[in-house]
């Protein structure tokens, strides 16, 4: 049987992933850092932001960076929720493979 993964396309704002129970198989990120301004991308195991964190990434040295976690199948049992905080004009977007 093949090993496939949804996706929850690119995003560049907070969001529900997920409402249902599903293993984290890994999380992309492209970060632009503009003046040093710091951006947080936090996955919770929840429906909003209130859950368990199962992970976080975190860049504040202007400069462009793209960062990608190997999550080997991590199960959220509720739910999967993005936060996204950007300071300043730094951005990032982010996409999140699940099954």
């Amino acid at each position: 049987m093949a090993d496939t993964s949804r996706s929850s396309g690119v995003l560049g704002a907070s969001a529900i992933i997920s409402r249902n129970q599903c293993r984290v198989k890994s999380m992309h990120a492209s970060f632009v850092i503009v003046s040093n301004a710091a951006v947080t991308i936090k996955l919770f195991d929840s429906l909003d932001n209130s859950g368990t964190e199962i992970a976080r990434m975190h860049h504040s040295t202007t400069g462009q960076y793209n960062i990608e976690f190997d999550m080997h199948g991590v199960l959220a049992t509720t739910a999967l929720f993005l936060e996204v905080t950007e300071a300043s004009s730094s951005t990032v977007n982010v996409s999140v493979e699940f099954n």
